[in-house]
């Protein structure tokens, strides 16, 4: 007679429920999962085929799962992904996890849950653990625009030590020394590359990196706007600013008003990606931006590469170049003799 999912149950000694959970692929701890896999091993036990198959049956959507959905970057992402995978037959579901990691967490749980049948993930969380729950259910993943360190996977990124580097060289070149950057959220890959982009361009040229001029915006348009607030509180106030993402150069510019500064006899600005913001404000924007396009369609592509189970390439990372669009926001003070 055959073993049953009860005769498992008694030999391992956790529940039916326990059982059934780990059968269809949700996690378990380590000693669980040694137990039931002995009494499964004992018994000679085969799961019952449907419950097998809801796990190996395609659902046929990718999920996407980032910080905030009012990031400009985010949203920019997400069009660029479903116009890839959306005639390929795959729908495209969007988790939001409010910068908040307990919640990441939650959110990647759901998508396991859901049987998604690739994530394209932009993380908020440094730790990896949301990285670890896709991958020991073995659902194709893509990293975009972080770089986890500690953890191999399929990473798409911006080449953000340049992003930071080229608009403070370039600065340089018109004849600023007091020049600011508004960077990003500490720790993050990418706001961390960016200021050593900034820092080395400062260093080349032999002028004094002065940390008051570093000043933290959390990639928000509020964090942006108190960070230009507090850089115009100095007594020695910069000449040119630096802001690294479009958000904060919104939020600057609402503080660059209200400061009634003259742009840019007062203060010369290179922000960030090629927005609204660039074609509208007076005098025209200076920006670094991101081939949001194409990396989008890179990850579509490398996340449908996946699901068809190609990993011969695997962990494959993407970099891509930014573009550099320097108008009147910038003015020469005097050349750079460098």
């Amino acid at each position: 007679m055959a073993s049953t999912i009860k005769d498992v149950a008694a030999l391992s000694g956790y529940s039916v429920g326990t059982i059934s959970k780990y059968i269809n692929g949700h996690s378990v701890k380590e000693k669980t999962k040694l137990a039931i896999d002995q009494a499964i091993k004992e018994l000679n036990y085969s799961p019952n085929n449907i419950a097998k198959g809801l796990r190996n049956a395609k659902s046929y959507s990718v999920a996407i799962l980032l910080p905030m959905l009012d990031s400009q970057f985010c949203t920019s992402m997400i069009s660029s992904i479903e116009s890839y995978l959306l005639p390929k037959g795959y729908s495209v579901i969007v988790c939001e996890c409010h910068n908040n990691e307990k919640m990441e967490l939650q959110k990647t749980q759901f998508l396991i849950d859901k049987m998604v049948d690739g994530i394209i993930l932009i993380p908020y969380a440094l730790d990896g653990k949301q990285i670890q729950m896709i991958q020991e259910h073995n659902i194709p993943l893509v990293i975009l625009d972080q770089k986890i360190n500690h953890c191999k996977t399929d990473t798409i990124l911006l080449d953000n030590f340049r992003a930071g580097y080229e608009p403070t060289k370039r600065l340089i070149d018109l004849g600023h020394t007091n020049i600011a950057i508004i960077s990003g959220v500490a720790k993050h890959f990418t706001s961390e590359n960016r200021l050593l982009g900034y820092k080395k361009a400062l260093e080349e040229n032999n002028i004094p990196i002065k940390t008051e001029y570093i000043q933290s915006g959390n990639y928000t348009l509020e964090g942006g706007y108190n960070a230009l607030l507090r850089l115009f509180k100095l007594e020695n106030k910069p000449t040119a600013v630096f802001i690294s993402n479009y958000d904060m150069t919104i939020g600057a510019y609402l503080a660059i008003n209200n400061l009634n500064l003259k742009i840019p006899s007062e203060l010369s600005v290179i922000g960030f990606d090629n927005f609204a913001l660039s074609k509208i404000v007076r005098p025209t924007l200076s920006y670094a931006e991101q081939p949001l396009e194409d990396m989008g369609l890179a990850a579509g592509k490398l996340i449908f590469q996946r699901i068809q189970n190609d990993y011969s390439d695997f962990p494959k990372t993407l970099c891509f170049p930014p573009n550099f669009h320097y108008e009147e926001s910038i003015l020469l003070l005097h050349k750079n003799p460098n």
